[in-house]
């Protein structure tokens, strides 16, 4: 071959190469993604399991918020999705007060940051979310915004809802709509944990609005009655507040949602929050995938996964989830004098290393809100990275179910006597 053909040949060949390589550039999706200690993750050094959540974050609203953090377990990730509440039943201005709510609970920067502007566009006033940022009650509640606030700060102070308080949410939104608010407190909850723990930076066009407050949401206080105190039922559906619903009762989604449980096509069988859930079946089969996610697919070790869930039903003194975990903890390896040491708020002793760094992680976040380093690193030291997120995942997931069965007062079995003590500090 002629030298100059052969030159021409190359060149071209070495142009269609970079040319190729430039599109494969091109074609790779940038990812935004951000944080403090899990750092932002790019698409190139993402796994094929990550990949596959990632891509379908980018062909819908974005890999938004937390996504970062969940990405870590992309098994948690995807079983997160719809459990965010919000269905219908409430409008958008009430939505944006319970997240409002719960993100000055935990003081989480962003989120409020964000929720902030999107509160006022969906009608709330300046000065209802300027009490909220300063910690104090608005003075000026709209009729169908003070049941909700009524309701969150009750919920989130007492770990109890009165039968005033309930019965004034429920006229106002109904049974669908407590469950949706519910549902919506419970995930920006494990919103807010999880960006406090990472530490999630604010934008450059954000800044920090909440102060730390020892109460951050004043309330008035009602006389609402511990679970342990109602009568107790039995069948495959129970509850109180809510009452149990017989096939005849339920709506074609409900049935539907009802049909998956019972195939097993939605693991976690038809106990727990079940018959509450079925009053927003949609946000029902979000926590029912999440909750089989957290009690049989997570890879954390069965003991650290029991703890995390002891610790957290002990903040919320729900007595059905304790009743049904402490039987489990022990089935994984927990000795009982250290189940029944969180049962009585007391600190543990004899734990070994991993499960005293997921005890420290729990028990500094569920009575701070916030995470220091040394508490943090000992756990990613124990638990690698994808550890602590399920640790959070697992937080987020029972105190949702705390909060739906303390509100219906879910009963124990026959025969079951309660465990838990209301106690002003549950976790030394």
């Amino acid at each position: 071959m002629p030298r100059l053909v052969l030159t021409l040949c190359c060149a071209f060949l070495i142009a269609a190469t970079a040319g190729a390589q430039d599109k494969s550039k091109q074609d790779r999706p940038k990812l935004d993604l951000r944080g403090d200690r899990f750092r932002g993750l790019t698409y190139e050094e993402l796994t094929p399991a990550q990949k596959v959540i990632t891509d379908r974050a980018l062909a819908g609203r974005g890999p938004i918020g937390i996504f970062n953090i969940t990405l870590r377990s992309p098994e948690l990730s995807d079983a997160m999705r719809g459990i965010a509440g919000g269905r219908g039943a409430l409008s958008t201005r009430q939505n944006e007060l319970a997240i409002l709510l719960t993100g000055r609970y935990w003081t989480t920067q962003f989120e409020f940051a964000v929720h902030h502007r999107a509160a006022t566009q969906a009608g709330l006033s300046d000065q209802t979310i300027n009490a909220i940022v300063e910690g104090k009650r608005p003075p000026a509640l709209l009729p169908d915004e003070a049941p909700v606030y009524n309701f969150l700060t009750e919920l989130l102070n007492t770990k109890q809802v009165s039968d005033a308080t309930f019965q004034a949410a429920k006229d106002a939104v109904g049974e669908k709509g407590i469950v949706d608010l519910i549902g919506l407190s419970g995930f920006y909850q494990t919103v807010s944990l999880m960006m406090n723990v990472d530490r999630y930076p604010l934008t450059s066009a954000q800044k920090a609005e909440l102060q730390p407050l020892a109460k951050p949401l004043p309330f008035t206080p009602g006389t609402a009655k511990d679970a342990s105190a109602q009568p107790k039922s039995a069948g495959s559906l129970r509850g109180d507040r809510f009452k149990p619903l017989t096939p005849e009762e339920m709506t074609p989604p409900q049935k539907a949602l009802m049909d998956q449980v019972v195939s097993g096509k939605l693991e976690g069988g038809t106990g727990g929050p079940l018959n509450v859930l079925l009053r927003s079946p949609e946000l029902g089969e979000g926590i029912l995938r999440y909750g089989a996610y957290e009690r049989f697919h997570t890879p954390l070790a069965a003991k650290l996964n029991e703890l995390t869930a002891l610790i957290a039903i002990r903040n919320w003194s729900a007595q059905f989830p304790w009743y049904a975990h402490h039987r489990a903890a022990t089935q994984a390896g927990m000795s009982e004098a250290i189940v029944t040491a969180i049962g009585e708020g007391k600190r543990p002793t004899g734990l070994q290393p991993d499960e005293q760094a997921v005890y420290n992680f729990c028990a500094e976040l569920l009575r701070t809100t916030q995470m220091s380093d040394a508490t943090f690193n000992a756990a990613k030291a124990q638990l690698g990275e994808r550890g602590v997120v399920e640790v959070m995942g697992i937080i987020g997931y029972y105190q949702t179910v705390a909060m739906l069965l303390n509100t219906d007062r879910y009963p124990l079995p026959e025969g079951v006597a309660p465990e838990l003590k209301p106690l002003a500090n549950p976790i030394p």
